[in-house]
């Protein structure tokens, strides 16, 4: 595991050669006992006043210790072949494999009179959308369909989906509905469209980029209905077919999406 410590850099105690595995740093960096599969991210000649710049990995360190174990030429840098004199800086501090290893806030849609809404998710191992939709149409189903070809179509068969959620009434009482065959995940039934009715959603695709899974959706929602009632939703549902879906839709199942706003954020792979 990629781990972390604060203000520590130094310079090398001496050359570190070609294909070498030891670095020295002289005296002591100050960095703990690494756990077996930890690892510290050093970044050798930062500056590219030598050879470098080259990240290394230090995957084997004990406390107090003047050397420890590397792994040479990460992440797309300098070829371990090359010779790092003594001397020459080292920093530990954030490369931009770090930074790829955020959630993304990816894109953001304020639809109206709109048919969809639509998102990229490539490259992600999984996304986490957050928003709400009011339908033009009254007592309709708000759906979720995956594309495989970049959204060029939308999966619509018969029984490309599975949903299943149970509705808590504020009123009391609670009821189950599922479905075994659909043209798309259902997120809520009898969403309402007078006004400050619709639903809020906060839903999670797991695996949409694993071709060996089935990518699936769960979250909750809060609906205001077209009878005026206002439910929570618990569930999800799965697309039936395992591949690699690259976008996602959102459509009531009648009529425009009047209003709304809905934001996207990615998980990238570690």
């Amino acid at each position: 595991m990629r781990q972390r410590e604060d203000f520590k850099d130094g310079t090398l105690g001496a050359n570190l050669l070609t294909t070498v595995a030891t670095i020295d740093f002289g005296s002591d960096p100050g960095f703990a006992t690494l756990a077996a599969g930890d690892y510290l991210v050093l970044v050798i000649d930062p500056e590219g006043a030598g050879n470098g710049p080259e990240v290394v990995y230090l995957t084997a360190f004990t406390a107090t210790n003047t050397t420890g174990t590397i792994s040479r030429g990460q992440e797309g840098t300098a070829d371990p072949g090359v010779t790092h004199a003594s001397g020459t800086v080292w920093r530990h501090g954030p490369t931009i494999e770090d930074f790829d290893r955020f959630v993304w806030a990816l894109d953001s849609d304020d639809p109206s009179a709109a048919a969809t809404v639509e998102f990229d998710i490539s490259g992600f191992e999984a996304v986490h959308v957050m928003g709400w939709l009011r339908p033009a149409t009254d007592n309709v189903v708000l759906q979720i369909r995956v594309s495989n070809d970049g959204g060029g179509s939308f999966r619509a068969g018969a029984s490309d989906y599975r949903w299943g959620y149970l509705i808590h009434n504020f009123a009391g009482g609670e009821n189950f509905y599922e479905d075994n065959a659909d043209t798309g995940i259902a997120v809520y039934l009898n969403v309402g469209n007078g006004a400050g009715e619709g639903i809020n959603v906060d839903l999670r695709f797991v695996a949409p980029g694993d071709v060996n899974r089935q990518t699936t959706v769960v979250g909750q929602s809060i609906c205001h209905t077209n009878t005026g009632a206002i439910t929570r939703l618990d569930g999800g549902g799965i697309v039936t077919t395992a591949e690699v879906n690259d976008a996602i839709q959102f459509l009531f199942s009648s009529g425009n999406i009047a209003a709304g706003r809905l934001a996207i954020y990615g998980y990238p792979a570690p």
